[in-house]
């Protein structure tokens, strides 16, 4: 495959000194090391008599200028607008936002982006404008990744097999049926200080508790308080690891009449969806701060963010979406 390079500024001013000293194109063409048609095409194009190196460059960047293919996320445009506002608002990923702008606006291609287009908007050029903004965005704020977690190194409660994550039913497993639930705490500076995160599993809704301690008295009310505000169809049961802070969970489970399994010890993997999610969180509520000045209101805020975000296993539907026509689907039914 043939390739081609264009004339360096030392070529240009190898041409002019040469014409100067009234050489041929061929013979210019044979110091330089170029095909004598490059150097007759150069000289062609000079807009005087005699050849100027100095113009001969300008001339070349204006053209260049004007044949380079313009960023579809200029800054200024709607698409540039939208983009910007769902990174910087919605914080959603660009592999998000490129499927959901999609689905808004099937019929108009000029509001269509690839997200590798975003991310190199963010990365690739230095003055760009969505850099400045959105380099903070990033969802977790590691340097490098991490090997997986080793998960607690002793398992705080005992509990009967018939509570075992095994014990789980095929369509718990399978995520068929909504309604259960993963749990966890995500703990703050010194392990003083803790928020409590539920996901489930089946669309991916979130809901943050805010917690007085890490007592179990004081987990469990926080958590029956929040799932208490979900209609009971979609409150069957909850898979937990074997913290300490769960030692009420025969209590929690009468009160809410809601089955609650446990995870083996040092297997954060068997609740994927919470450890996921939990990672999500982060970039909220970092590692090393105090999580009790955080209200629930705050709370309630977050889990918003992450409930109306597009996800691929959705088709790019949000969580809260999926949500909204499994409850729609459930009042029809009791409706007819």
């Amino acid at each position: 495959m043939t390739s081609y390079n264009h004339l360096s500024s030392e070529e240009r001013a190898i041409i002019q000194i040469a014409r100067q000293d009234g050489e041929t194109p061929a013979h210019i063409a044979r110091r330089i090391g170029r095909d004598r048609s490059t150097v007759s095409r150069e000289l062609a194009r000079q807009s005087s008599e005699a050849y100027c190196a100095t113009e001969a460059a300008q001339r070349y960047t204006r053209k260049r200028r004007r044949c380079r293919r313009r960023h579809k996320l200029g800054a200024g445009t709607p698409l540039f607008a939208k983009v910007r506002d769902m990174l910087e608002h919605r914080q959603w990923s660009p592999q998000q936002i490129a499927q959901r702008l999609q689905i808004d606006s099937p019929d108009d291609p000029s509001m269509h982006v690839c997200h590798e287009t975003i991310y190199s908007a963010i990365y690739a050029y230095p003055r760009n404008e969505l850099k400045k903004t959105m380099i903070g965005q990033l969802r977790r704020r590691r340097a490098q990744r991490g090997h997986r977690s080793k998960g607690k190194q002793n398992a705080a409660i005992q509990v009967d097999e018939s509570q075992t994550i095994h014990a789980r039913s095929e369509d718990i497993e399978a995520r068929l049926t909504p309604g259960h639930w993963e749990g966890d705490l995500i703990v703050g500076a010194h392990n003083r200080s803790a928020i409590g995160t539920l996901v489930e599993r089946t669309t991916g809704f979130v809901v943050l508790c805010k917690v007085a301690s890490k007592s179990a008295q004081d987990v469990r009310e926080s958590f029956e308080r929040q799932l208490r505000k979900i209609d009971s169809f979609l409150r069957l049961s909850m898979t937990y690891d074997r913290g300490s802070e769960m030692a009420e969970h025969p209590l929690m489970s009468k009160r809410l009449k809601m089955d609650i399994y446990f995870a083996d010890p040092h297997s954060p993997w068997q609740r994927g969806s919470n450890e996921n999610t939990n990672g999500l969180l982060r970039q909220y509520f970092p590692k090393g701060t105090d999580l009790s000045v955080h209200s629930q209101t705050k709370l309630n805020d977050v889990a918003w963010l992450l409930n109306t975000r597009p996800r691929k296993r959705h088709q790019w539907l949000t969580p809260q979406e999926k949500f909204d026509v499994i409850t729609a689907d459930h009042i029809k039914a009791c409706c007819t």
